[in-house]
């Protein structure tokens, strides 16, 4: 007579297979989520500030119409004029924006008319973020490309 043991069917303990699958899942759920818990706001918003000069350039030009953007150091916000209508946006680590014609400026407000020909002289705008970050924003009138880069503290 043979018997049939059952040891091997309700063993105590988890098998490797579950193991490898359950750390699969955490792995995955922290390389999700832990990007999110350090994002770099001032990169953030010096996107979002390019994405804007970009529009409003390339849009005056596109459509022969006039568009302006209003940069107020003082709150930290952007607002503009544009295709969409007026709409503003906070950029908190704004901290200087420079032009040609008037300098640099590191408070009050900077009104920036864009004509049928786009933007009127070079415009390059500061964004400040945690640990001495800064971010460049810069848009080349001849060319009517933003570019961002990634400056020294004391630049």
């Amino acid at each position: 007579m043979t018997r049939i043991s059952t040891t091997g069917i309700c063993s105590k303990g988890f098998t490797f297979l579950e193991l490898v699958v359950v750390l699969f899942i955490i792995s995955l759920f922290f390389t999700l989520a832990v990007p999110s818990f350090r994002r770099n706001y001032a990169q953030t918003d010096a996107l979002k500030l390019a994405s804007v000069l970009r529009e409003l350039n390339d849009s005056s030009i596109a459509m022969k119409q006039r568009y302006d953007i209003t940069f107020d150091l003082d709150k930290g916000t952007i607002s503009w004029n544009g295709p969409e209508g007026k709409r503003s946006m906070d950029v908190k680590g704004l901290t200087k924006v420079e032009i040609p014609s008037r300098g640099a400026l590191t408070d009050g407000s900077l009104q920036v008319f864009f004509g049928p020909t786009g933007a009127p002289e070079n415009i390059d705008a500061y964004v400040e973020g945690k640990g001495g970050n800064i971010w460049k924003v810069s848009l080349n009138e001849l060319s009517g490309r933003v570019k961002i880069s990634n400056v020294e503290k004391n630049g």
